[in-house]
């Protein structure tokens, strides 16, 4: 399948687009198959959209029961650390809204033992989605071209094997969980929200520049046999042709 590009006017339109497919999406896979399973991720624009899903008419329109919530990366930080993503969705959505607290799946980013929590999260994932194929699975993309935190020349780049793998990246002088190339390719659908004239530059090159993974990993989301929608704001697309 092809990628979809929806460039909107501002990041606030972007997160409410956002907001609108969580929506949709979750009522349909919920009456198709009794369950929603989504990958959130943090950033400013995923959190503009967990503020849009709290409060009505949203909050009111979505099977909250027959949602299954994990996440597509996480950092080395516990639940309560001012940069978890988990916190992030926590404060904004999940503890605004009825849904079970056992369908929320956190990475465990504070593991002494990352490659272990890493392993230990697929095998959750597997449980709720026998054939890893989650319905939804919303992306960002940093300044440098990352995704997930699948980095510029890090290792995860070229993992084939693994869903959820602990991905060392040298330039933060960190180790993070990420879902791999594998695991958000499998999902029946991928949404980038990307806003700002500081990603314009990695844009470009993401989305009508030459292959060059090493350097702008979001180029790996080709999605052969999903549905990838990048929704950005005009700041973002401002150097696209």
């Amino acid at each position: 399948m092809a990628r979809e590009l929806i460039v909107l006017d501002s990041a606030q339109a972007v997160a409410l687009e956002g907001a609108r497919i969580f929506q949709d999406s979750a009522q349909k896979a919920s009456q198709r198959n009794g369950k929603f399973t989504v990958a959130l991720s943090g950033g400013s624009t995923p959190k503009g959209m967990f503020q849009i899903l709290a409060a009505d008419p949203f909050k009111n329109g979505i099977p909250w029961d027959k949602c299954f919530i994990f996440w597509s990366d996480e950092r080395s930080v516990g639940a309560e650390h001012p940069d978890s993503n988990y916190r992030m969705a926590n404060e904004n959505l999940l503890s605004k809204v009825p849904i079970p607290a056992g369908n929320i799946f956190r990475m465990a980013g504070e593991s002494s033992d990352l490659k272990l929590a890493a392993k230990s999260y697929s095998e959750k994932i597997g449980q709720i989605s026998p054939d890893f194929s989650l319905d939804l699975i919303y992306l960002g993309m940093g300044s440098d071209g990352h995704t997930a935190s699948l980095f510029p020349h890090t290792n995860a780049l070229w993992e084939k094997e693994s869903w959820v793998i602990d991905n060392h990246v040298p330039k933060l002088n960190t180790n993070r969980l990420t879902f791999t190339y594998k695991m958000i390719q499998a999902a029946k659908k991928v949404v980038f929200l990307t806003c700002g004239k500081d990603k314009a530059p990695a844009f470009k090159e993401v989305w009508q520049g030459k292959p060059n993974l090493e350097e702008y990993p979001s180029q790996g989301i080709t999605c052969p046999d999903t549905n990838c929608v990048w929704i950005v704001d005009r700041e973002a697309a401002a150097l696209i042709q």
